[in-house]
Parts: structure tokens; sequence; C-alpha cells
């Protein structure tokens, strides 16, 4: 069932005389919606209608039959309507393009209504049906490429669907978003295991495309094999300025250096030393707020074609998104980190509720020697950034 489109508060009525204090509800059935339009989109119908004037009108109630045949609604409150008393609404999730019949009742605060408007309106082809004839994957360090096209206007997500060709036991998948109107290529690491991926070794891959209501084209299935990569040695890397205190330093926004007990958990370097349970957490003892970052100084430059970040063991209060940066040896000029001429590797979004190391591929792979984790306002998932291991990946061969 879809949630409500709006909320109707709970009605207070004060004690005492029958009269005295009461709330009067005006439940008269209103008149009838008008005016009723659509225009198809992908797999989607837009509807619009003019709501009617009665002071009694509260909200409408929009009934049809979903892509299942099952009997569903939505409700839109008067609060939705523009200064004309017209609501436009769009309807997603239909898997063909046969007309559907849609009954809009305009109800009352407690749902009094007349009849029905009885209106027929026919989607879109499905968008999702669209991207899955696009979709094709190819080898990547340490995954595989998802390309795409997604030449309507609604959102498609692409479910990938994995396992080792010599052992289907091992096996996993994934999901992410073809946003509209792109045309994309998005990297997907094939982890099998919180800590381990299919490292050059062949997969099988069984890829779909589906709307946000679960209708989905049929599967894809296409063998690739990965490119193999090798974790690089963390022994001589470090945060620029470090500082066992608080304060923001030019290689960090922050870092809790008092509150999470001994050292080093809570700072920068916990998340290059191996253990999955100390981590790094921005400061809370001081006030710190997004955006946060950190800076990898590698010691030398290395061919830096993935990373790989896991939060805080079992804490979900961290980000949601991050966007990374290198720069190499050349690259570094000037007295801050703030005018070196970063290459950025893209925005990814973060899975806070997992504990794997969520690796995420470099799309201009190069040699750098610095690493930049950038966690912007809109990432905020939790109050804090927490990260307990942070690794790098180069070709291993």
């Amino acid at each position: 069932m879809y949630a409500l489109a709006f909320g109707i508060g709970t009605l207070s009525v004060a004690c005492g005389d029958d009269s005295e204090g009461r709330i009067e509800i005006n439940n008269a059935a209103p008149a009838q919606v008008s005016d009723v339009k659509y225009t198809e989109g992908p797999g989607e119908v837009r509807l619009e209608w003019k709501i009617p004037a009665d002071p009694s009108f509260m909200y409408t109630k929009v009934e049809y039959k979903n892509s299942r045949g099952e009997d569903t609604y939505r409700m839109y409150s008067k609060d939705h309507a523009d200064e004309n008393g017209v609501i436009r609404a769009t309807i997603p999730g239909f898997a063909s393009t046969d007309p559907v019949e849609f009954r809009l009742y305009a109800c009352s605060v407690r749902g009094n209504s007349r009849d029905a408007v009885v209106y027929s309106a026919a989607p879109g082809a499905p968008a999702f049906l669209m991207v899955a004839q696009s979709v094709s994957a190819e080898p990547a360090w340490g995954g595989v490429n998802v390309s795409y096209a997604n030449e309507t206007d609604a959102n498609v997500i692409i479910s990938v669907k994995y396992h080792l060709k010599s052992d289907a036991s091992k096996a996993g998948e994934t999901s992410f978003t073809a946003n509209g109107n792109t045309t994309a290529s998005s990297f997907v690491a094939l982890n099998i295991s919180d800590s381990e991926f299919i490292n050059g070794e062949e997969a099988v891959l069984e890829i779909s495309a589906q709307d946000s209501e679960g209708n989905s084209a049929d599967p894809r299935s296409v063998e690739v094999r990965t490119k193999k990569v090798v974790a690089l040695d963390r022994t001589n890397w470090s945060f620029p300025g470090f500082a066992d205190t608080n304060d923001a330093q030019i290689g960090y926004s922050s870092q809790e250096a008092g509150g999470e007990g001994g050292y080093p958990r809570g700072r920068v370097v916990a998340m290059l030393d191996g253990d999955e349970g100390t981590f790094w957490h921005t400061a809370w003892k001081t006030a710190s707020d997004y955006p946060h970052f950190f800076i990898i100084d590698m010691g030398e430059e290395n061919l830096v074609t993935s990373v790989t970040i896991r939060r805080r063991s079992g804490n979900n209060g961290t980000n949601t998104g991050q966007t990374i940066y290198t720069c190499s040896e050349a690259a570094a000029t000037g007295s801050s980190p703030d005018e070196w001429n970063w290459t950025n590797q893209g925005w990814n979004p973060f899975d806070r509720n997992s504990d794997k190391h969520q690796m995420f591929g470099m799309p201009n792979p190069e040699n750098a020697r610095y690493i930049k984790v950038y966690y912007a306002s809109s990432d905020k998932g939790g109050n804090f950034v927490m990260v307990s291991e942070f690794n790098a990946y180069t070709p291993a061969e």
C-alpha cells in the first residue's frame, strides 16, 4: 500500500459541557473534482485535476489497479494544489502501455465523498524496458563497469546478481540507479564476503533493469573476467599535519582524540592500522559538522585503480556518500592542498548499514601520491563520519 501523501492530525476537544470547546467538523461530501487531464510518461501517468472549492474538501483519493492487477490508491491533500486549485501528480510503476482506469474521489476530512470521477489514461513505454536493451558489462580493475543509456526522464534501478564461475556458492548482488537522461558507466565491485571480492577471475552476471515498483525486464546474462588488483602497502602512509588533538589539520577536518578510548581510536591513523575494531571518528567533544575530509599521503606515486572504505563496525551513524580525488606529486603545487590540482574521481553512494569493505573504482586511474576523500553536507547520514579501514589498490600485473 502506498504511503499517504499527506497527514491528518488528531483533532482535540475540550472537557466540560457538550458544546463547550468542541470543534465543528464539516463532513459534507464535497463536489467532484473536475477538468481531469493527463500526459504519458515512461511507465507512468501524469495526472492533473481541479479540486472543488467546497470548504469541506480535504483530499483527493485516486484508486487504480497497479501492474500486478492489485487494487491500490494514492491520496493527495488540498495543500498539493497550486494557486488555481490544480493538483498535478505522477503515478509510476506501470509495466505496459495498456490504458489504466483511475477513480478520483473528492473527500472530506473523514472520507465522505460523492461518486468518483472515472478517467482512463495510458502510460508511456516503461523506462526499464528501454534501459535493459542498452545494458552491457566490461572488465574493470577489481570489478566490472556496467554501462547503460537512459534516454527517459525516469530513474531506473539496475540490479546485478553475480557469482564466481568456478564456484556458484561465492555470490552476491548489488544495484545502482540509472538516472534519467543519462548515458554512463558505473563501477560495480563483486563482493562475495565482507572483505573478499571476485578478483582476476571469471564471473557470471545476471543484469536486469527495474522500476521503483519492482517491475523488471528479463535479466541479461554476461560472463566477465575482472582485472586483478592488489592492495598497496600502507606502511609509509600518513596524514599531512597529523597531531594528537581534535583540531582540524591540513590533512583532515577533525578527529576525536580523547573520547573514543586509547590511541589510535578516534584518530585518522586508526583507519590504516589493519584493525577493524579501531576507527576514525570526527570530533564530538569539540563541535564539528559536515563537510569533512581526509587526505592520505602514500609517500610515493602509485597507479591507483580503486579504494575500499569500511565503516565503524556495527554503527550506521555515518555518511551516505563521498567524493574521491587523486593528486600526483607534480600536481601538488602550492602551500596548501586546497591549491593542488586534484583529479575528481567521482561521487559514490556509501551503504552505511554494511560492514563490508566497500570498493569504489577510479574512472580515471592515474599515478597519484595523494588521495582525498571528501564528505559534503549532502552526504550527511549521521552527525559524524566514522571509518574503520581504508585501502587503495593497484593493478596486479
